[in-house]
């Protein structure tokens, strides 16, 4: 096997470790990473029997349960009001972080001020994707 067809498979193999952490992946993306040729890919997975669509397949199969994530909608920043159970300061320790996720979604954590005579905030959650 020479070094292009090595490259090839790794990169594939590759991309279908990807697809388990992030189905919204890329085969074009994995490809910039792996410093692979897209064309050349396609060209190597077309010999072999390969398709992006088949792998996406196989990994909602096998590991979403069946069932295919959903794509984000939007770029821009979303926001969710939980809203029925209402926390004191205290009680809710999570206000105030920051999760950022290896898909670039980031996710903070902050509390909403009530008027003054109340003393307990709702949670508000900001989604951005990078």
């Amino acid at each position: 096997m020479d070094l292009a067809e090595n490259r090839f498979g790794k990169t594939w193999k590759h991309f279908l470790e990807v697809l388990k952490v992030d189905y919204n992946c890329s085969l074009a993306d994995v490809c910039r990473d792996q410093h692979t040729t897209f064309g050349g890919m396609s060209s190597w997975m077309s010999r072999r029997g390969y398709s992006v669509k088949q792998a996406k397949a196989d990994v909602v199969r096998d590991y979403y349960g069946g069932v295919e994530p959903s794509r984000p909608t939007t770029s821009s920043p979303s926001f969710t009001q939980i809203a029925p159970v209402m926390l004191s300061e205290e009680e809710f320790s999570l206000s105030g972080i920051t999760i950022t996720f290896n898909s670039g979604t980031t996710i903070s954590v902050k509390r909403q001020g009530r008027r003054r005579s109340q003393r307990k905030s709702a949670a508000c959650f900001r989604s951005t994707r990078r």
